[in-house]
């Protein structure tokens, strides 16, 4: 395994991810929840752990790699095992590589060790972020908002939700950060579920990213309800820039 450096951002200050650090086995990092994490619902949002996960299973890809080598995620999934605490709540994340430099696997517990949220990660290979541009880049206060979407910045538009893909949300490549692109689908998919009268809670969300989205484009989120039941909801969340497809995600409640 290469001996990680680790690279701050803009979404793990927005979303109060800290310690990340290389392990034995691969790499830990930890969140504190606020009442910024709220969905739709009045429910922690899944989508809210996003840029946590991403963070630990990321970076367990690039332990596997050889050195200075980076890793960005095509394929992020998190599945809910545990109803998911309130504000206030300490996470711990954990993920190790299962094959070098494309496929981890993680896990994120409370400070009690219940497992509440198992999930995988594809990845590929990119070149290292130039160090001395993050290093410049300015720091980012912890999110005061109240609720996901305000937080994302997140607008309804005629043609779908909208996402500006401000420079606080963008990974250390210039990119937006694939948590903040997760926490963005899962985040219409429930505003779109309670405004057609469910409460059914999210249980499951796999986001695929096709294509990098750069700092300072403006992503367009449609909506379409697969399957709209009273204890089952499949919802498919299509990011789009200028039309090109950014973002395939399904978010599953139940």
């Amino acid at each position: 395994m290469q001996q990680l450096r680790f690279l701050g951002s803009g979404p793990e200050d927005l979303f109060e991810v800290s310690g990340l650090r290389q392990c034995s086995d691969g790499v830990g990092g930890l969140m504190t929840l606020g009442a910024w994490g709220r969905g739709a619902d009045g429910r922690l949002a899944v989508g809210a752990l996003g840029v946590l996960a991403d963070e630990v299973l990321g970076y367990a890809l690039m332990a596997s790699l050889p050195q200075d080598e980076w890793s960005i995620s095509t394929e992020i999934w998190l599945d809910v095992v545990s109803e998911l605490p309130g504000p206030g709540v300490d996470l711990v994340g954990h993920a190790t590589p299962v094959q070098t430099g494309a496929f981890s696997t993680g896990e994120i517990r409370d400070g009690r060790g219940r497992l509440l949220v198992s999930c995988r990660q594809r990845g590929r290979s990119v070149s290292r972020p130039d160090e001395d541009a993050v290093a410049a880049a300015p720091s980012v206060a912890p999110a005061a908002a109240d609720g996901i979407e305000a937080v994302l910045g997140l607008r309804a538009a005629a043609d779908g939700w909208v996402l500006d893909a401000r420079p606080e949300l963008a990974n250390p490549k210039g990119m937006l950060h694939g948590g903040i692109s997760l926490a963005a689908s899962e985040a219409v998919a429930t505003r779109a579920r309670v405004d057609r009268g469910s409460s059914l809670r999210t249980t499951s969300v796999h986001i695929v990213h096709t294509r990098g989205i750069p700092a300072g484009a403006s992503v367009v989120f449609d909506v379409e309800h697969r399957h709209a039941g009273r204890t089952l909801w499949v919802t498919h969340v299509v990011g789009r820039v200028d039309g090109k497809v950014g973002t395939v995600a399904t978010i599953t409640a139940g």
